[in-house]
């Protein structure tokens, strides 16, 4: 069993499950985790320049998502993500003599959250970032991985959809580019696999139990806290009505070697 206290980042590709993986999590007593707060990547600056990094990503989120899940309204979730950073950036004071750091991003968020064994965030993106989070040996990953051609559907969907008028959609527009960026996520779990815990997105939805056993003693957690009734396995092979095959294509050109190796084909 781990320490009292952990710090955890859960990633993946985009649409491979972290979000579902995230509010399991959440709902166990002992864990808290932000909703791509996104800033372990923000290190290695001074506390002044950390500051602007955290209010520039309550602007950018605006009105999507609350960092932390205590409120809902989407009327004020950005003045309740300026609140949650403001509150965050004032316990992190104490710091501002020495650079910021992902220990210091630990201790403030276990002064915010004192309750907690495990703090952390989720955010898709850390798993193209492992280079660099990897630097610091008190941070644990999980990451979760999916068949590439469900990831493709889901993200285009999404990019034809609720992600239509945001910024970064236009890097993940088309089979091509989220293909190329889901071999380059695999590329990363598989070079840094014997510091991470990896989970397979399809054994999580068909067997939970079992993955999350395994997950709460790797957490140092009791497993009975996890809300394992509500995974539900219907995301699977949802690309056979959401990708033409002319996409299909060419997302077995670029992944299938990748896909073949995880046994998707």
């Amino acid at each position: 069993m781990r320490g009292v206290r952990m710090l955890l980042l859960i990633t993946g590709h985009m649409r491979s499950g972290t979000s579902m993986l995230r509010r399991v999590c959440n709902s166990h007593p002992d864990i808290m985790l932000l909703r791509e707060f996104g800033k372990f990547n923000a290190i290695n600056i001074s506390y002044y320049r950390h500051s602007l990094k955290v209010l520039k990503r309550c602007l950018n989120v605006s009105n999507r998502h609350t960092f932390s899940p205590f409120h809902s309204n989407k009327q004020y979730i950005l003045l309740h993500n300026l609140s949650f950073a403001v509150g965050y950036l004032r316990k992190m004071f104490k710091y501002r003599g020495n650079l910021v750091t992902v220990s210091t991003i630990e201790q403030t968020l276990s002064s915010l959250f004192p309750e907690s064994r495990v703090v952390g965030d989720k955010y898709p993106r850390y798993i193209l970032l492992l280079d660099k989070l990897m630097r610091s040996d008190n941070t644990n990953f999980l990451v979760i991985y999916r068949d590439c051609r469900d990831v493709v559907s889901s993200t285009l969907k999404q990019v034809r959809t609720a992600w239509s008028h945001l910024p970064f959609a236009k890097n993940v527009d088309t089979a091509e580019k989220v293909a190329h960026r889901w071999v380059k996520a695999i590329k990363m779990m598989d070079f840094y696999k014997d510091k991470l815990h990896v989970i397979r997105y399809e054994h999580l939805v068909q067997d939970p139990k079992s993955e999350f056993e395994v997950l709460g003693k790797w957490l140092g957690v009791d497993p009975a806290g996890f809300p394992v009734a509500r995974i539900r396995d219907t995301s699977i092979g949802k690309h056979r009505k959401g990708l033409s095959n002319q996409e299909l294509e060419i997302v077995m050109a670029i992944a299938g070697p990748t896909m073949s190796r995880l046994g998707y084909i």
